[in-house]
């Protein structure tokens, strides 16, 4: 099964192991939540899932996904959550440098006990304010440091 065949995490959630299972409502709602948009299964087995939803930047360049992993991991649920995009720090003329806009990176990791009913609500918090700073952060920066010598420029990797 994939997300070609059946895009929603809910529907698949009684297929999963029971301690993922129970989660993947709530870790579906935070990614609707945190993107404004309805997240699809990347990958999807009996014990670990892995859901994506595009995390569109406000200034319209590149294009973002947030990433959530929730899997075992030893004796424990795992849940990670990534924002991967494809946006470089500029050159002057404006194409892409080699270096990643790390700006615009988050990455958080929760472990959690197995049967665990729910995310916990302080790291729900940390998610979403972590993925809105991060989406920001460039504008964030260019409005903070006003002078032109320190203002950031991005561009979209050349896939």
């Amino acid at each position: 099964m994939n997300a070609l065949t059946n895009p929603k995490a809910a529907q698949i959630a009684a297929e999963l192991d029971s301690d993922i299972g129970v989660l993947v409502p709530a870790l579906d709602d935070l990614l609707s939540r945190v993107t404004g948009g309805e997240s699809t299964v990347a990958e999807f087995e009996r014990t670990s899932i892995k859901l994506v939803a595009a995390l569109p930047f406000p200034d319209s360049i590149g294009h973002g996904e947030v990433v959530a992993t929730l899997f075992h991991y030893r004796d424990q649920v795992r849940l990670d959550i990534e924002v991967e995009h494809n946006r470089m720090f500029a050159r002057p003329d404006g194409t892409p440098s080699d270096r990643i806009c790390y700006l615009n990176d988050f990455v958080a990791s929760l472990s959690l006990v197995p049967g665990a009913p729910e995310i916990p609500e302080e790291f729900v918090r940390h998610v979403v304010a972590g993925i809105a700073a991060a989406r920001d952060a460039v504008r964030r920066h260019n409005r903070r440091n006003a002078a032109p010598w320190s203002e950031v420029q991005v561009s979209a990797k050349e896939e």
